[in-house]
């Protein structure tokens, strides 16, 4: 009868392991390129059974986590969830002091400006400051991208050892564009560059008429782990006002850097 139970138990474990593992999965599914999908695209993805997605979307609907469009069908990620990102992203003690230097950036240079960390070698935007310029940006806060198609990333990444640079070499240098830097040794020479002259500039790199200009906020020991970017249209932010505006940049990464470490880092 105890094995009976023992052996009832375990299946309970592993069907619920497999429920989680699954539902975890289909959230993942949704990003700022992707946000919605119709049941048969889920299924398709998950590669479950209608049955399956069926239940679970509709349990996550129901908890506010996925929400579906009366006229599409489409699911997209729900109050919920959203309200759990701001959350985490929140506990970042560096959020709290950042908004007056974003928000000053985004009137001194009319773009919007973004402060940015490196997580598993992928570059998440804690906050964004939105232009009163219009400008059709794929960027949110939450939104992860690759490390060395962003000048966010790359400006991170220059200032870490070389060990961490080799392992994102090896990882590979996908393609986004045809201005994506792919080759290992321009790599290499692109982050030593951006390492001496204190910022970065790319255009095209990631998205197609988007350029961006970032600054590492430096610890007092010389140690990044955030970045402040600016980004817009190329035909905004372009190679004639890189010196102007990376000066705005620098300054107020440095400002962070002075309000995040208490003094302005050498």
């Amino acid at each position: 009868m105890q094995s009976e139970r023992n052996i009832e138990m375990e299946a309970n474990q592993k069907k619920s392991s497999s429920s989680l593992g699954n539902t975890l999965r289909l959230l993942n599914l949704f990003n700022m390129d992707e946000p919605e999908f119709t049941l048969s695209e889920l299924a398709k993805k998950l590669g479950v059974g209608h049955s399956t997605i069926h239940r679970l979307t509709m349990t996550l609907m129901h908890e506010g986590f996925l929400a579906r469009d009366l006229m599409t069908k489409k699911f997209r990620l729900g109050a919920s969830i959203l309200a759990i990102e701001k959350t985490i992203l929140s506990y970042y003690d560096i959020c709290q002091i950042s908004p007056p230097v974003l928000e000053k950036l985004v009137q001194d240079t009319g773009e919007a400006a973004h402060l940015s960390i490196v997580k598993d070698h992928k570059v998440v935007y804690l906050q964004k400051f939105d232009s009163p310029n219009y400008a059709h940006l794929l960027s949110h806060e939450g939104k992860p991208n690759p490390i060395h198609a962003t000048n966010t990333g790359q400006v991170i990444l220059a200032y870490r050892c070389q060990s961490e640079i080799e392992e994102v070499i090896a990882g590979g240098l996908a393609p986004y564009t045809s201005h994506t830097i792919t080759n290992p040794q321009q790599f290499r020479e692109r982050l030593t560059r951006i390492h001496k002259q204190g910022y970065s500039y790319s255009k095209d790199e990631l998205h197609l008429g988007f350029s961006s200009i970032a600054a590492p906020v430096k610890s007092p020991s010389g140690k990044v782990i955030y970045a402040i970017s600016i980004a817009g249209p190329s035909s905004r932010i372009t190679p004639y006002r890189v010196q102007e505006l990376s000066k705005a940049v620098k300054e107020a990464a440095d400002e962070l850097a002075i309000r995040k470490y208490g003094r302005k880092p050498l």
